[in-house]
Protein backbone atom coordinates (compact mmCIF):
# COMPACT_ATOMS: atom_id res chain seq x y z
CA UNK A 1 0.00 0.00 0.00
CA UNK A 2 0.91 3.44 -0.81
CA UNK A 3 -0.25 7.06 -0.38
CA UNK A 4 -3.02 7.82 -3.05
CA UNK A 5 -3.38 3.87 -4.00
CA UNK A 6 -6.93 2.93 -3.77
CA UNK A 7 -7.70 0.17 -1.40
CA UNK A 8 -11.16 -1.97 -0.26
CA UNK A 9 -12.71 -2.34 3.25
CA UNK A 10 -12.71 -6.05 3.86
CA UNK A 11 -14.54 -5.74 7.32
CA UNK A 12 -16.47 -3.02 9.68
CA UNK A 13 -14.88 -4.53 12.60
CA UNK A 14 -16.41 -1.84 15.23
CA UNK A 15 -16.28 1.09 12.55
CA UNK A 16 -19.91 0.74 11.60
CA UNK A 17 -21.34 3.90 10.16
CA UNK A 18 -17.67 4.90 9.68
CA UNK A 19 -16.57 2.01 6.81
CA UNK A 20 -18.34 0.13 4.08
CA UNK A 21 -17.55 -3.30 3.93
CA UNK A 22 -16.42 -3.53 -0.41
CA UNK A 23 -16.39 -0.08 -0.65
CA UNK A 24 -13.18 2.10 -2.13
CA UNK A 25 -11.08 4.44 -0.07
CA UNK A 26 -7.82 6.67 -0.87
CA UNK A 27 -4.37 6.25 1.19
CA UNK A 28 -4.31 9.32 2.05
CA UNK A 29 -1.31 8.69 4.87
CA UNK A 30 0.29 5.55 6.32
CA UNK A 31 2.55 4.06 8.83
CA UNK A 32 3.42 -0.04 9.53
CA UNK A 33 0.16 -0.50 11.17
CA UNK A 34 -2.61 1.72 9.65
CA UNK A 35 -3.76 3.94 7.21
CA UNK A 36 -5.42 7.05 7.07
CA UNK A 37 -8.28 7.63 4.79
CA UNK A 38 -11.87 10.04 4.41
CA UNK A 39 -14.39 7.59 6.10
CA UNK A 40 -17.60 7.38 5.28
CA UNK A 41 -18.96 10.33 7.65
CA UNK A 42 -16.14 12.43 5.80
CA UNK A 43 -13.53 12.94 8.19
CA UNK A 44 -10.01 11.77 7.94
CA UNK A 45 -9.01 8.81 10.42
CA UNK A 46 -6.67 6.18 11.04
CA UNK A 47 -8.02 2.37 10.98
CA UNK A 48 -5.44 -0.87 10.78
CA UNK A 49 -4.29 -2.21 7.59
CA UNK A 50 -6.62 -5.40 9.01
CA UNK A 51 -9.41 -3.59 7.43
CA UNK A 52 -8.08 -2.88 4.00
CA UNK A 53 -6.92 -5.17 0.92
CA UNK A 54 -5.74 -4.26 -2.69
CA UNK A 55 -8.53 -6.20 -4.11
CA UNK A 56 -12.15 -6.07 -3.94
CA UNK A 57 -13.73 -8.84 -2.65
CA UNK A 58 -16.63 -10.41 -4.45
CA UNK A 59 -20.14 -9.43 -3.96
CA UNK A 60 -23.49 -10.67 -2.95
CA UNK A 61 -25.54 -10.82 -6.11
CA UNK A 62 -28.25 -12.68 -4.83
CA UNK A 63 -30.11 -14.53 -1.52
CA UNK A 64 -32.49 -16.87 -2.45
CA UNK A 65 -34.98 -18.67 -0.01
CA UNK A 66 -34.48 -22.61 -1.34
CA UNK A 67 -37.84 -23.39 0.48
CA UNK A 68 -41.01 -21.73 1.20
CA UNK A 69 -41.77 -20.78 4.45
CA UNK A 70 -44.03 -22.46 6.15
CA UNK A 71 -44.28 -21.59 9.99
CA UNK A 72 -42.21 -18.32 10.35
CA UNK A 73 -42.11 -19.48 14.01
CA UNK A 74 -41.32 -23.23 13.74
CA UNK A 75 -39.27 -24.16 10.52
CA UNK A 76 -35.87 -24.81 8.60
CA UNK A 77 -34.98 -23.70 4.98
CA UNK A 78 -32.37 -23.48 3.00
CA UNK A 79 -30.93 -20.49 1.41
CA UNK A 80 -28.57 -19.90 -1.57
CA UNK A 81 -26.06 -16.63 -1.52
CA UNK A 82 -24.85 -16.09 -5.01
CA UNK A 83 -21.77 -13.56 -5.43
CA UNK A 84 -20.21 -11.11 -7.99
CA UNK A 85 -17.55 -14.60 -8.98
CA UNK A 86 -20.22 -16.47 -9.60
CA UNK A 87 -19.60 -19.12 -6.40
CA UNK A 88 -22.82 -20.12 -4.49
CA UNK A 89 -22.84 -21.13 -1.19
CA UNK A 90 -25.88 -22.08 1.21
CA UNK A 91 -26.74 -22.39 4.77
CA UNK A 92 -29.78 -23.78 6.91
CA UNK A 93 -32.35 -21.02 8.74
CA UNK A 94 -34.07 -22.36 11.35
CA UNK A 95 -36.05 -21.34 14.98
CA UNK A 96 -35.91 -21.87 18.58
CA UNK A 97 -38.96 -23.40 18.45
CA UNK A 98 -37.96 -25.69 15.55
CA UNK A 99 -34.63 -26.67 17.45
CA UNK A 100 -36.61 -27.50 20.42
CA UNK A 101 -39.30 -29.67 19.02
CA UNK A 102 -36.28 -31.77 17.16
CA UNK A 103 -34.53 -31.74 20.91
CA UNK A 104 -37.94 -33.61 21.88
CA UNK A 105 -37.15 -35.85 19.64
CA UNK A 106 -33.79 -36.83 19.63
CA UNK A 107 -31.25 -36.29 22.87
CA UNK A 108 -28.62 -33.83 20.78
CA UNK A 109 -28.59 -32.02 17.49
CA UNK A 110 -25.02 -31.09 16.10
CA UNK A 111 -25.03 -29.45 12.48
CA UNK A 112 -22.68 -26.88 10.91
CA UNK A 113 -24.06 -24.12 8.16
CA UNK A 114 -27.28 -23.44 10.46
CA UNK A 115 -28.25 -19.81 10.89
CA UNK A 116 -30.56 -19.52 14.43
CA UNK A 117 -33.20 -16.41 14.34
CA UNK A 118 -36.57 -15.86 16.14
CA UNK A 119 -39.16 -15.66 12.90
CA UNK A 120 -38.67 -17.06 9.37
CA UNK A 121 -38.82 -14.00 7.19
CA UNK A 122 -37.76 -12.90 3.74
CA UNK A 123 -36.59 -9.66 5.31
CA UNK A 124 -35.37 -11.56 8.44
CA UNK A 125 -32.98 -14.04 6.30
CA UNK A 126 -31.36 -11.48 3.90
CA UNK A 127 -30.95 -8.87 7.05
CA UNK A 128 -29.10 -11.46 8.89
CA UNK A 129 -26.83 -12.32 5.18
CA UNK A 130 -25.96 -9.26 4.90
CA UNK A 131 -24.90 -8.43 8.70
CA UNK A 132 -22.71 -11.59 8.52
CA UNK A 133 -21.22 -10.30 5.20
CA UNK A 134 -20.92 -7.06 6.63
CA UNK A 135 -19.22 -8.10 9.79
CA UNK A 136 -16.83 -10.86 7.92
CA UNK A 137 -18.53 -14.18 9.30
CA UNK A 138 -20.97 -14.76 6.22
CA UNK A 139 -18.52 -17.24 4.94
CA UNK A 140 -17.28 -19.35 7.88
CA UNK A 141 -21.19 -19.97 8.37
CA UNK A 142 -21.97 -21.56 5.00
CA UNK A 143 -21.42 -24.54 3.17
CA UNK A 144 -19.88 -23.63 -0.34
CA UNK A 145 -21.43 -25.61 -3.45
Amino acid sequence: MKIKDKIYCTGIGVYSGQLTKKKSYIVEEIDTENVKVQNDEGKLRWYSQFFFSADNEPEITSINIDDPIENIESDAIEVTITFSNKVKYWMTFTTPKYLDKILDEESYFSSKHFMIIKHLTEESIKSTVLKLDEQDELIENCQKY
